[in-house]
């Protein structure tokens, strides 16, 4: 078969054959198998760390597998590897500073003293520690993140005010041509619309529609933007080729009785001539 630089071999779980969840978390905790402190590994254990910790101070290393199965086991994985994964993930956070580990009675205890993430992948695909640095570097970094914050939000805002026409316009063609146009409550719409109570007649919260797109990043700003033009292309598409309405009973007695009458017309001109 031929190489390929992106090619991965499959894991090899042999190791955790005939052996029991304790002696696996165990074995795993003192000697973990995969993982690093580079990419986005960090960061994805600190995600995972935060919701295991979740409503709770401590954690002890008899309820730890229970836990972590209880959160991210997948019904194909067995006990062993549960247990297997969990002790990774728990040497991780110690060993990145987001866990504390104590030992009370011979067994071990874990805590989480800061709940908010401590670690992010850059842009670059970098892990880079973000909380619980040195006082200087922590309150420099911090000063970074916030102009960084700012700049974005300013352009985020001009981006946001550069489409209001074009956004506010699509949506009037929306309603005109589609009185009943519905927000569905999926995709787009629940994320651009979270607090809308979807789905909404379009008309009922077009106040909200309009402004929606503020609270978008740049990016995102254009795929909405793009969804609405698809959206309202369509309603025009369908107003233009839209059949006819079906003659109501009414009119068509009407047009009957006008026939009817034209006819006994006829009828008396042809008895003159």
């Amino acid at each position: 078969m031929a190489w390929h630089r992106y090619r991965r071999e499959a894991p090899d779980y042999s190791h955790l054959a005939g052996r029991t969840p304790e002696q696996v978390f165990a074995e795993t905790y003192a000697r973990p198998t995969f993982g690093d402190s580079h990419g986005e590994w960090p960061a994805r254990v600190n995600r995972q760390l935060i919701h295991l910790f979740e409503g709770r101070e401590r954690l002890h290393v008899d309820e730890a597998v229970a836990v972590y199965g209880a959160m991210f086991a997948e019904p194909r994985h067995t006990p062993a590897f549960t247990a297997y994964r969990a002790a990774n993930t728990l040497h991780w956070g110690v060993r990145l500073g987001i866990l504390t580990e104590a030992v009370e009675a011979g067994r071990y205890v874990w805590t989480m003293p800061d709940r908010q993430p401590r670690w992010e992948t850059d842009s670059k695909g970098r892990a880079r520690q973000v909380r619980g640095l040195p006082d200087g570097a922590q309150a420099d970094l911090n000063r970074k993140r916030a102009a960084a914050a700012k700049a974005r939000a300013t352009i985020q805002e001009r981006e946001a005010q550069a489409r209001d026409a074009a956004i506010e316009a699509l949506v009037n063609d929306i309603i005109i041509l589609n009185p009943d146009a519905v927000a569905p409550d999926d995709g787009l719409w629940r994320e651009a619309l979270p607090n809308a109570g979807l789905p909404q007649p379009l008309i009922a919260i077009r106040p909200m529609v309009l402004e929606a797109h503020h609270a978008m990043e740049p990016r995102r700003q254009r795929r909405w933007h793009s969804h609405l033009a698809v959206i309202a292309e369509r309603a025009r598409w369908e107003a233009y080729y839209r059949p006819p309405l079906p003659m109501q009973p009414a009119e068509a007695e009407a047009e009957a009785v006008a026939q009817a009458l034209q006819d006994a017309d006829d009828a008396a001109l042809a008895d003159l001539r």
